[in-house]
C-alpha cells in the first residue's frame, strides 16, 4: 500500500468513528452560471469546519476526475489546518486536531456532463449529489444550516430542492436550516423550451413539460389523480405528512419532465425528474407515484450508502412495493396481482443465470431485475403470511424508527420484522441473502 493509499485509509477510518461529532457551520454555497456553457458553473462556498474530538474530516467532493473541479482554490484562516483533494475517491480530507475551529473558502469551476447528456440534450440540466457526483463539499449524512445563492442568465428558469424565491433579475436566494447536507439537487431549464402549467387542488404543484412533447389531457388527469391519492395515502400510511419542516419538505413536489435518453425517473425533495417520453406514451405512470413515495422511502430518510449490504433493498425494493401496496389498495386486488406477475415473468428471464444475485449483494443501482423484481417478489411472499395490512404497519413503524438516522443497515428492517413475527424474519433474510 502506498502512502497516498494509506493516509486516506486512515482518514476514512477517523471519519467513519467521529462524523457524528464533527461540524460544519455558517455554510454559503454560491453558484453562477453566467457565461457558462451546459453543464459548467463556478461555485464559490464557505463554511467553518468544527473538528469537535477528531483530528480529520472526510468530505465528498468532485466527479470525474480529469473533467469536474478546475481552478480549485482553497483558502483557510487557520495555518494548523491542513487539507489535500483526491480527485480519483472525490474526497476532499482535511487534517487538524480536536477542538480545532476554523473557516474555509473554496472556489472553482464545476463540469458535469452526465448533467447535460443523461437530462435533457440542452433543454435541461439537473444537478445532484447523486451517482459518484458531488458539485459542492460536504459531510454526509449530516445536517446544517445553509444559504444557497444563485445568479443565472435570463433564459434559465431554476427549479431547487428548496423554495428559491427571486431576489432580482436573474438572482434568487434561500436560507435552510437543519437540512441534510447532500439534499441539495438543482435543475436548470431553458425558458423557451418547457410549458409550464399549475396544479392548484388539491395541493399546489408545478408541472413542467417540453414544448411539442406534452402528454393529452387525459393523461394529465392522471398525473393530478395520482398525486393527489399516493400523496394522501403515503401520509397515512407513514404518520407523516408529504410536508414537514423538521426535513425541510416545505412544499409539494415538482414535476420536471426531461428528454434524456439514458435515465428515467428521480425523486429529488422538492421536484420530480422523469421522462417526458415515458410520461406521454406508456400503459401507466405508476412509476411516478414510487417517486412520490421516496418521499418517505428513499435516500434523503433512509440513510444508507452506496456499497453497505442491501443498501437498495432499503432505498428502492421497499418503496417498489409501497408503490405496489397503494395500488392495491387503491385500485384493488386484481391490479395487484397483475403487476405481481409481472414481476414474477421478469425475474424468471434472469433466474440462475449470471444476472440473478442475492439483494443483499446490490450496493449500486444497476440491477433493475433484482431490485425492482425480486425485491417485491420477496416482499410479497412475507406479506402474504402475516398480512398485507400488518405488513404495512410495519414498515411505517420501521420509517418512524429510523428516518434521519446515519449507518442503517438492512437487517435493520429484518430484525424488526423477526422481532414480531420470528419465522417470517428469518424467511425473509435468507430470501434476502440468497
Amino acid at each position: 500500500m502506498n502512502n497516498t493509499s494509506l493516509f486516506l485509509s486512515v482518514c476514512f477510518c477517523l471519519s467513519a468513528l467521529m462524523c457524528r461529532a464533527q461540524h460544519l457551520s455558517e455554510y454559503v454555497l454560491n453558484i453562477s452560471k453566467q457565461n457558462k456553457d451546459e453543464a459548467n458553473m463556478h461555485v464559490c462556498c464557505s463554511f467553518v469546519v468544527d473538528f469537535q474530538e477528531s483530528d480529520s474530516i472526510v468530505m465528498n467532493f468532485g466527479g470525474d476526475k480529469e473533467i469536474s473541479i478546475e481552478n480549485l482554490s482553497i483558502c483557510k484562516d487557520s495555518s494548523s489546518l491542513k487539507h489535500h483533494y483526491y480527485p480519483e475517491v472525490k474526497k476532499l480530507v482535511l487534517k487538524g486536531y480536536a477542538g480545532l475551529i476554523s473557516k474555509m473558502k473554496i472556489e472553482y469551476d464545476y463540469t458535469n456532463l452526465s448533467a447535460f447528456f443523461i437530462y435533457g440534450n440542452g433543454k435541461a440540466e439537473l444537478w445532484e449529489t447523486s451517482y459518484d457526483e458531488y458539485y459542492y463539499p460536504y459531510l454526509p449524512n449530516t445536517y446544517t444550516d445553509m444559504t444557497i445563492n444563485l445568479e443565472l442568465p435570463d433564459s434559465l428558469v431554476p427549479i431547487c430542492s428548496y423554495p428559491m424565491p427571486s431576489i432580482g433579475k436573474g438572482k434568487y436566494q434561500c436560507t435552510l436550516k437543519g437540512i441534510l447536507q447532500q439534499s441539495l439537487s438543482l435543475a436548470f431549464l431553458k425558458k423557451n423550451a418547457y410549458v409550464h402549467t399549475k396544479i392548484s387542488e388539491p395541493y399546489n404543484m408545478d408541472v413542467y413539460q417540453i414544448k411539442g412533447m406534452q402528454c393529452d389531457q387525459k393523461r394529465y388527469n392522471e398525473l393530478v389523480r395520482l398525486a393527489d391519492e399516493s400523496i394522501s395515502f403515503f401520509g397515512k400510511v407513514y404518520g407523516e405528512e408529504y410536508l414537514c419542516r423538521s426535513r425541510g419538505i416545505t412544499s409539494y413536489p415538482a414535476f420536471v419532465f426531461h428528454d434524456g435518453k439514458g435515465f428515467s425517473n428521480r425523486y429529488n425533495i422538492g421536484f420530480i425528474s422523469a421522462s417526458q417520453h415515458k410520461f406521454s406514451t406508456y400503459p401507466d405512470i405508476y412509476p411516478l407515484v414510487h417517486e412520490i413515495g421516496h418521499r418517505w422511502l428513499g435516500e434523503w430518510t433512509l440513510l444508507i450508502d452506496d456499497g453497505k449490504p442491501g443498501a437498495y433493498f432499503i432505498k428502492e425494493s421497499l418503496n417498489e412495493f409501497m408503490t405496489l401496496m397503494f395500488i392495491r389498495c387503491h385500485y384493488g386486488n386484481d391490479l395487484y396481482k397483475s403487476l405481481i406477475g409481472k414481476c414474477r415473468l421478469e425475474y424468471q428471464k434472469i433466474r440462475n443465470t449470471s444476472s440473478d444475485e442475492p439483494i443483499r449483494n446490490v450496493v449500486k443501482n444497476n440491477n433493475n431485475v433484482i431490485i425492482y423484481y425480486k425485491g417485491p417478489l420477496i416482499l410479497d411472499s412475507v406479506a402474504k403470511e402475516i398480512g398485507y395490512d400488518d405488513f404495512i404497519k410495519l414498515v411505517s413503524s420501521f420509517y418512524k424508527r429510523y428516518a434521519g438516522q446515519p449507518d442503517l443497515n438492512y437487517s435493520d428492517f429484518t430484525d424488526m420484522v423477526d422481532a414480531i413475527y420470528p419465522y417470517e424474519g428469518r424467511k425473509l433474510k435468507i430470501m434476502i441473502d440468497n
